[in-house]
């Protein structure tokens, strides 16, 4: 599955309306190899679905439009800039952008998943939180540069 930057034309999920194409993943980042993250998570790659993104809208999509992004957007965005990583709910896993000039952060969260029997990670949900939410979530590690 090649990284993609942009969804296809007919793709109507990233404004909350069902998908035309059989809700396809995305292919939207990987944990690198001898990067920072991959010292809390498995180095594999980050997928999102049309159905997530769908998700992603119809329930945050008015904070995404405050900040100008549609959720494809948004989640580019975050699996590019994330430097804190925290335990999430269950098995999922929380990949932060901290902003020091606000009360939210850019967030993500995800899961591991086996897709044709190799395991990658899922995004779950995006969207902005805010900061003192995190302060009961386990800090896994972070990207001290």
């Amino acid at each position: 599955m090649k990284t993609t930057t942009t969804l296809p034309k007919r793709n109507n999920a990233n404004s909350g309306q069902k998908a035309h194409n059989d809700n396809q993943p995305y292919k939207v980042g990987r944990i690198k190899r001898g990067s920072w993250a991959s010292r809390c998570l498995k180095v594999t790659d980050i997928i999102v679905y049309d159905s997530e993104l769908v998700h992603i809208y119809k329930n945050h999509g008015k904070e995404l439009e405050s900040l100008g992004m549609k959720a494809f957007d948004y989640v580019q965005f975050v699996v590019t800039h994330f430097q804190r990583i925290y335990k999430g709910s269950g098995n999922s896993f929380i990949l932060v952008v901290p902003r020091r000039q606000t009360s939210s952060t850019a967030a993500i969260e995800l899961h591991i998943e086996s897709i044709k029997n190799k395991e990658v990670y899922k995004i779950k949900t995006a969207n902005p939180i805010e900061t003192n939410r995190l302060s009961s979530k386990i800090l896994l590690c972070a990207n001290d540069r």
